[in-house]
């Protein structure tokens, strides 16, 4: 450090044998450091409150290679109870919470059509754990959807939050770079190609410490080329000891992929956390029982198709593209991804009812399946009753094809398998599927198609 310059008036003069000691002890002087650290052991239950605002426009496909962009407004707004759970592994499994969510809301506005996400009450109770590529959330007591999935995705989530503070004691002014694995969970992206991310404690006032965030992260998120850049500033609670607020702007570049749209946007979360005067349903005995990983079962999504009268499960490699519940094509479509590659499609349909005790007479099923493929149908290579002991009835025919594929060089043919699903209660009610995978995708996809459609279950439609 220094020697501090020390300027005397005429009216202040020092001795000298005192201004040596001055000088002596300015010399063995140091900037005070800060311990800046949310340890899990920390088991006091915090309120958390979380805004966040998006204004920017999404593009999508029209064909032909060209795209379209609409204008995106969102607004969502979070209020949950949280307590932190033991560490579950190193780096970013080591952070792990249990939140009881009192409200999690979403509007969204694109192209001037709006819709809205509401978590059920049903889902209140969330385990949260670090990942990489994010925070992996689901409800020990009932299965999610995928909207409430993604309504979870919390921009700034207070876990992502908490990797960003520095590993050990710190002086105003000092900085430090953000590990690779907590700049990616900060922003979400699962590939990741570069990452670079810093933080500095830019100052501190009385039991007030003020950390600035600034960093971007580059790489592949659901398959799509994705860039995010992330801006803020951390408020850290010196005498709580834990960040009290954050406010973050995240900017985010996003190529169109094959079940998003592509995404030019800004998003503001601004976070404000404090002690909790009770515990809610987050009691000691509640955070003891849930296990380090998440039981068989617990990270499978429901779908609720209640039009039809028909919900099933799935895991989270299956994403809804498309779901048209109601008009004369009905049609429910999911897209399989895995590590940001395309591995099957599933079409899902309610077909007419037939009398209870009866399925569609298999030549009849079998005659729709070549007159909705078409040219590409080549050969049905199988036919089989899958055995249930519900007393359902689902009836499989694999079919072999191809499909053309017309580019700028010319066509091609690409071999093709269809995997049909023919559903039927006691009671009569029916569901089709197919499932389309290219041959060399078969075995990846493994018997995921089957457990699906054996999850379906007919409920009263409403």
């Amino acid at each position: 450090m220094a020697q501090p310059v020390i300027r005397l008036w005429p009216m202040l003069r020092v001795p000298a044998g005192m201004l040596a000691v001055l000088l002596y002890a300015g010399s063995l002087s140091a900037a005070d450091t800060y311990v800046l650290e949310e340890p899990s052991t920390d088991t006091r239950v915090r309120l958390v409150q979380t805004e966040v605002n998006t204004q920017g426009k999404v593009k999508v496909s029209v064909g032909g290679g060209r795209s379209a962009s609409h204008e995106l407004d969102a607004a969502a707004a979070f209020r949950f109870l949280e307590r932190r759970l033991p560490p579950g592994g190193r780096d970013a499994e080591a952070l792990r919470a249990i939140r009881q969510f009192e409200q999690g809301t979403m509007q969204t506005t694109v192209a001037e059509n709006s819709s809205g996400t509401q978590l059920p009450a049903a889902n209140s109770l969330v385990v949260s754990s670090g990942r990489r590529e994010g925070v992996l959330n689901y409800c020990p007591e009932a299965a999610l959807t995928r909207d409430s999935l993604d309504l979870l995705e919390l921009p700034g989530d207070t876990l992502a939050l908490v990797a960003l503070l520095p590993p050990g004691p710190v002086e105003v002014g000092g900085s430090w770079a953000v590990a690779d694995w907590a700049a990616q969970m900060l922003a979400t992206i699962e590939a990741v190609e570069s990452a670079e991310m810093k933080c500095t404690l830019a100052s501190v006032s009385g039991n007030v410490a003020k950390i600035d965030v600034a960093g971007e992260v580059v790489g592949q998120r659901l398959g799509a080329n994705s860039t995010v850049k992330v801006t803020g500033q951390l408020t850290y609670d010196l005498q709580q000891k834990f960040i009290a607020r954050g406010s973050l702007e995240y900017k985010i570049e996003s190529g169109i992929g094959t079940i998003t749209p592509g995404i030019d946007a800004t998003v503001n979360a601004n976070i404000e956390r404090s002690l909790s005067p009770s515990a809610g349903r987050l009691t000691d005995a509640v955070a003891e029982a849930i296990p380090l990983e998440p039981p068989a079962g617990a990270l499978e999504l429901v779908f609720a198709a209640a039009p039809w009268g028909m919900s099933l499960r799935h895991d989270r490699e299956w994403y809804v593209f498309q779901a048209l519940l109601h008009g004369s094509n009905k049609v429910l479509i999911l897209r399989r991804m895995e590590r940001g590659s395309l591995i099957a499609q599933c079409n899902c349909s309610p077909v007419p009812t037939v009398k209870p005790g009866q399925q569609t007479p298999a030549d009849q099923f079998e005659a729709d399946i070549q007159r909705s493929l078409g040219e590409r149908f080549g050969e049905i290579r199988a036919r089989e009753r899958v055995p249930t002991d519900d007393g359902r009835m689902i009836t499989r025919v694999i079919v072999g094809g191809s499909v053309e594929l017309k580019g700028d060089k010319g066509a091609v043919d690409i071999p093709m398998m269809w995997i049909y699903y023919l559903v039927t209660d006691p009671n009569g009610r029916q569901m089709s599927f197919v499932f389309s995978v290219e041959p060399d995708l078969h075995e990846q996809l493994g018997d995921r198609d089957v457990a699906m459609v054996k999850s379906v279950r007919f409920v009263q439609p409403q």
